[in-house]
Formats: C-alpha cells, structure tokens, sequence
C-alpha cells in the first residue's frame, strides 16, 4: 500500500467520524441562520469603515475608531453567544483535537518511535523533551 492510498484512507476515516459529521452539520445551521449571516454582513461593514478610518492615519477621527471598535465588539460578541455559533465553536474545537492528536502521532512516527506501540504522552506530563510540551504546570 502506497503512502498517498494510506493517506487518502485516513481522509475518509476522518469523513466518516462522528466529530467531522457534527463540523458540517454546525457549519451548514450557520450558513442556513438569515440572522447569523446578517450580523457577519454587518461585522465586515464595520470592518471596512474601521480599516477607512485608519488609513487616514494622523488625520483619522479617533473618536470614529473607538465607536466602530465597540460597535465591532458588541455584534461579535452576539454572534459567538448565538446557539448555531456555541454548536459550530464546540464542533471546530472537536476537529482541532483529532487534528493536534493526528499530528501527534505522526510527529512520533517521524521520531521513529514504533507506529504499531507509541502512544503520545498526557497533555500534562513532562517529557523533558520541549517539542511534546503541553506547556508547564
């Protein structure tokens, strides 16, 4: 078996999990969600309109900036408060953890350590090895 059949394998494993089902379904509610897509829309107003005001540099209305950055913030904050938005967060949280454990394993198999018996160490456990650090406790 080929590397590229092996990782085309994995693709497909990775398809049919549960924690990928769940990304899509998440991604295709926001997608569906009218208000959602609205407060986007108007999320990337207040973006041009700040990044317009910015690049007059010196002559940029401070004022004007600090406004748009609160108007910013407070549609932002409603979208990540919004029920398909908690939903999608939670399932992209998901996904990243299959891929850093992904990642993991292939870094100890690129270690030449044995694919059929390694295991990665506890995010909590020091190796004494910085490259698997979880970060210290």
């Amino acid at each position: 078996m080929s590397l590229e059949s092996v990782l085309r394998e994995l693709g497909k494993e990775i398809q049919a999990d549960p924690r990928f089902k769940a990304l899509q379904e998440a991604a295709a509610a926001n997608d569906a969600d009218a208000e959602l897509q609205a407060q986007m829309q108007e999320l990337q107003l207040i973006s041009l309109k700040y990044q317009q005001e910015a690049a007059k540099a010196e002559e940029a209305d401070q004022e004007a900036i600090e406004k748009l950055q609160g108007e910013y913030q407070e549609i932002y904050n409603k979208i990540m408060a919004g029920e398909n938005m908690l939903k999608y967060s939670a399932a992209a949280s998901e996904m990243e953890e299959m891929a850093q454990y992904i990642s993991g394993m292939i870094g100890l198999f690129f270690d030449g350590q044995d694919p059929a018996t390694c295991e990665l160490p506890p995010a909590d456990a020091c190796t004494h090895d910085c490259c698997t650090c979880g970060g210290c406790h």
